[in-house]
């Protein structure tokens, strides 16, 4: 209850605040009375979708890393952008750093939401100044181009490419603005402003990726290597519980991270998969809502839970994810050699025709269907399982 009113109390200050601050702004600028109500309208409008593409893409997991615990991260940067924004007029047009903008609210948020809102405070900004479509389009397409270079940015945060795309395109949209809007000709000084532009979004990104970093993804990286401890306090707890549980928790996630390496897939997320979509055994209770109860109360990052569902979930011919199917297929083959060692330790076993069995099964079944792991990946998939036979022999 408390937190429904605490976030009832942000959305009443955002919608508060932008409206009020969007209606001030075109007064503050001398906008006549058609023009104010025109931006406090479309002000009320625009926030109000911004806060339900928010709702949604909590409701559905769509927020990037744990962003969807942290709203008063992406509700504050918001704020702040929007008075910067309310100030812009003060300065040329082609000095804004939108930009930067961009990029800001993506990374607290997820590419859409920040496409969305960006674009979404660059019309208010250009309402509450009076400027044209020039501006809206120059800029639109540079926020763009910015949140497609930076949309990828991992853990390893290697920034360097992403910077010198956002800021040499923003640079040539500005140049090419100045030439088709304003009928310069290209000379020295058509270049000062957007080099000034280029070094203001330069300074505000460098600022946001430094705090973004050390705040958010150092923070979900360190969450994730406490978690995929075997010896952190759930996987401890699973293993009081069932020491079974706990021996094919450790065992998949050797294969599945051989096979992760050698597909790319992301072997942090699938890690704690392996480890944990078990966790049922703690609660003896197989209510999804209780186990996703369970995780959020161990702080599993956000993106993690999507996967965890995935598998604990899964019915046959649903969409199965590569990082889920290849977990699938690993447990199936730690299970069975379990289950034939406990019955006869000292079996006989051609693991090669074991894993082509399984794998033949699964596709008679229906149950990799759906799978988006390709056929290639299948195939690797395959080869790797194979392969690990002196392993195997430690199951013994």
């Amino acid at each position: 209850m408390e937190k429904k009113s605490r976030k009832g109390l942000w959305y009443t200050l955002i919608f508060a605040v932008t409206c009020g601050g969007t209606l001030a702004a075109a007064i503050a600028y001398g906008r006549d009375l058609s023009e104010i109500i025109r931006a406090g309208v479309s002000a009320g409008i625009g926030v109000g979708a911004m806060l339900f593409l928010w709702e949604d893409h909590v409701l559905h997991n769509g927020l990037a890393h744990d962003n969807a615990s942290h709203p008063g991260r992406f509700f504050l940067s918001y704020l702040a952008v929007f008075v910067l924004c309310m100030f812009l007029p003060l300065i040329v047009a082609d000095a804004w750093p939108f930009a930067a903008f961009y990029v800001s609210l993506a990374l607290l948020s997820c590419t859409f939401i920040g496409a969305y809102t960006g674009t979404m405070l660059l019309m208010l900004t250009i309402l509450v100044q009076g400027g044209g479509t020039p501006e809206f389009f120059m800029y639109v397409f540079a926020g763009f181009i910015a949140l497609g270079a930076f949309q990828y940015l991992d853990e390893q945060f290697m920034a360097g490419t992403p910077l010198f795309i956002t800021l040499s395109m923003q640079t040539v949209l500005l140049v090419c603005y100045h030439i088709m809007f304003r009928n310069e000709t290209f000379s020295a000084a058509v270049l000062i402003v957007p080099l000034i532009n280029a070094f203001l979004n330069f300074a505000v990104l460098i600022v946001v990726l430094n705090a973004y970093s050390f705040y958010v993804v150092r923070t979900v990286g360190e969450r994730y290597q406490e978690i995929n401890d075997p010896a952190y306090a759930l996987m401890l707890q699973m293993r009081r519980m069932s020491e079974g549980e706990y021996q094919r928790a450790i065992h998949t996630d050797y294969l599945t991270q051989r096979v992760a390496a050698a597909l790319g897939l992301d072997q942090r997320r699938m890690r704690t998969c392996c480890y944990y979509h078990r966790a049922a055994v703690v609660l003896e209770d197989r209510s999804i809502e209780n186990i996703l109860a369970l995780y959020r109360k161990h702080h599993f990052p956000e993106d993690s839970l999507p996967l965890l569902q995935e598998v604990i979930t899964h019915k046959k011919g649903e969409r199965f994810s590569a990082e889920a199917t290849v977990i699938h297929l690993c447990e199936t083959v730690i299970a069975s050699l379990q289950f034939m060692f406990h019955k006869d330790p000292k079996m006989q076993i051609d693991y090669a025709l074991l894993v082509d069995k399984i794998i033949r099964k699964k596709e008679e079944e229906g149950e990799l269907a759906n799978s988006e792991l390709s056929v290639r990946g299948l195939r690797i998939t395959a080869e790797l399982l194979k392969k690990e036979t002196m392993y195997y022999d430690f199951l013994r």
